[in-house]
């Protein structure tokens, strides 16, 4: 009996973008025993984070975020009547639908009242009063190893990057006022597990 598997193509695709595959191929022409001709052939496939993570692609992620650092931070910002700015920063989120898994980048902000992530868009938004937990995990993308803080509001679980990550949940904890606890995630990291 022999296994099987359903989605062949799809786990062969996941693998290729999350671990990727290097061609390497030195070609020689000759004729009569003469070289003439020499072609090296180098090629990568993968995806753009994986690319990055082995020290691929360096300086168009270096030129994409200069780009989004000065284009979207242009975007204005609507505040609510009474809102202030707290903190401003450059991050992402981890979004996560069907075979599509990446960070989205974006300008993160947190008032007095509530986080959001922007960038031509609202791609994340929460008031500060919904936040039931927050809690740093270290979380290994490829080879590099990197904080995340894990984010529970409202029953969901979003998982956010930035430079300054311990600063950014001791500014959630400051703004809420209160010292936002593990055990809630922890058990819904469980559920996830399950």
């Amino acid at each position: 009996m022999k296994p099987e598997r359903e989605n062949d193509l799809v786990d062969l695709l996941d693998r290729l973008l999350n671990k990727g595959l290097i061609l390497n191929a030195d070609l020689i022409i000759s004729v009569a025993g003469v070289p003439l001709i020499g072609i090296s052939l180098k090629a990568a496939l993968a995806s753009i984070e994986t690319m990055i993570d082995y020290g691929m692609m360096e300086a168009w992620d270096k030129n994409t975020r200069e780009w989004y650092a000065n284009n979207i931070a242009k975007t204005s910002v609507q505040l609510m009547e009474g809102e202030d700015i707290i903190l401003k920063t450059f991050g992402s989120i981890w979004y996560s639908q069907g075979i599509i898994n990446t960070w989205r980048p974006g300008f993160w902000y947190l008032t007095n009242k509530r986080l959001f992530l922007l960038r031509e868009e609202m791609l994340f938004e929460t008031s500060i009063d919904r936040i039931e937990a927050c809690m740093l995990k270290a979380q290994t993308h490829f080879n590099k190893e990197r904080n995340v803080l894990i984010l529970q509001y409202g029953g969901e679980v979003v998982r956010i990057y930035v430079s300054d990550i311990m600063g950014l949940k001791e500014a959630i904890e400051k703004v809420s006022g209160k010292r936002l606890e593990k055990e809630i995630i922890a058990q819904v990291l469980l559920k996830e597990r399950c």
